[in-house]
């Protein structure tokens, strides 16, 4: 029963039902005009299934290593948080609040975890993209920050940049005044964000002079798990975490052009 429950529930929901429509599209249109419909039909299904979104996204999230237990709690100058977008307007939060969307908040819990290994600031980096009379994204970070009663000294916004690149840029810039160390710009730092992420983030912020130790989390793809049936079946996770891989390799492509 949970089976037929779950092949019924793959082919009622998208991209399951759409994939069937163009299944049935292609068998009763002319063969002359099958053609374009057979491709859409093959790159829709292929982009819906687990091996594939797995062959595109693994690479990614295996570019570097989760953090070693063997890194020097005096090393890093900051733990610096890429954003990973907001909720707009999130009713638990009152009226004109915004709260991290649950991939960014999973960027900063991880963080919160580090703070007593590495008693250094926690910058957290992400601004407007675009103005639709939303909080910048450090802004909603400050308010999780403080509720998990982080000492507001440790906590750091950078609340101008809208893309990876300018999260670095931006950082750079930053004066973080310390009794113990003075004023200083970041020159070494803990890099936490998504492991399908943190290429990009890397390349980012070494390009900005900015050394730093690849501190990746929100893992999005199954480890240890063999495929099974419901592998095959297309489904709107896994067409979304195809499109997240593909996203992220344009968006390399094109930082090392716009960028380099």
């Amino acid at each position: 029963m949970i089976f037929l429950s779950k092949i019924a529930t793959v082919f009622l929901l998208p991209p399951g039902c759409l994939i069937l429509a163009l299944l049935l599209l292609v068998i009763y249109i002319p063969r002359r005009y099958k053609i374009f419909p057979v491709f859409i039909l093959l790159l829709f299904y292929t982009m819906s299934i687990q091996p594939v979104s797995d062959f595109l996204l693994k690479p990614l999230e295996n570019a570097y290593p989760p953090l070693k237990d063997d890194v020097m709690s005096e090393w890093p100058q900051a733990i610096i948080i890429l954003g990973g977008g907001t909720v707009q307007g999130s009713p638990e939060a009152g009226t004109g609040k915004d709260v991290l969307s649950s991939e960014a908040m999973k960027r900063a819990l991880y963080a919160f975890t580090l703070r007593d290994r590495f008693p250094v600031p926690l910058v957290f980096t992400g601004g407007k993209v675009f103005e639709y009379n939303q909080e910048p994204e450090a802004i909603a970070a400050h308010r999780l920050y403080e509720s998990l009663g982080l000492p507001a000294e440790r906590f750091i916004p950078e609340d101008k940049s809208r893309n990876t690149w300018e999260n670095a840029r931006e950082t750079a810039k930053l004066v973080i005044s310390s009794p113990d160390a003075g004023d200083y710009q970041i020159k070494k730092a803990i890099l936490v964000t998504s492991a399908y992420h943190i290429k990009r983030g890397v390349y980012c912020f070494e390009s900005n002079g900015i050394s730093v130790i690849p501190a990746p989390t929100d893992y999005k793809c199954h480890r240890g798990r063999k495929y099974d049936f419901f592998s095959y079946m297309p489904s709107m996770g896994y067409l979304g975490k195809t499109s997240l891989a593909l996203h992220e390799y344009i968006g390399l492509l094109y930082y090392v052009i716009a960028y380099r």
